[in-house]
């Protein structure tokens, strides 16, 4: 993230189908970093507005299905400074 439009900030991704019943980004320790059930929100590299260090973080995205399954997607981003 650096403000300039592009990338700054990591989202769900594309909600129109499925219902986000969870969205939760972890720093290489485990610590959760960021957390939302807003699919309008993103996580732009901070905690509790501190602008975090490069490397890798975790997320965990849970959502509903429009055939009311739930789908748990598991991965990692690259954060870029």
């Amino acid at each position: 993230p650096n403000s300039d439009g592009k990338n700054d900030l990591f989202k769900a991704g594309n909600m129109r189908f499925n219902k986000l019943q969870e969205f939760r980004i972890y720093n290489r320790w485990g610590q959760e970093v960021f957390s939302t059930t807003n699919p309008d929100q993103g996580w732009d590299g901070s905690y509790k507005g501190q602008q975090q260090d490069a490397g890798v973080y975790y997320y965990v995205i849970r959502v509903v299905t429009p055939d009311n399954k739930q789908q748990t997607l598991k991965g990692d981003i690259t954060l870029l400074r």
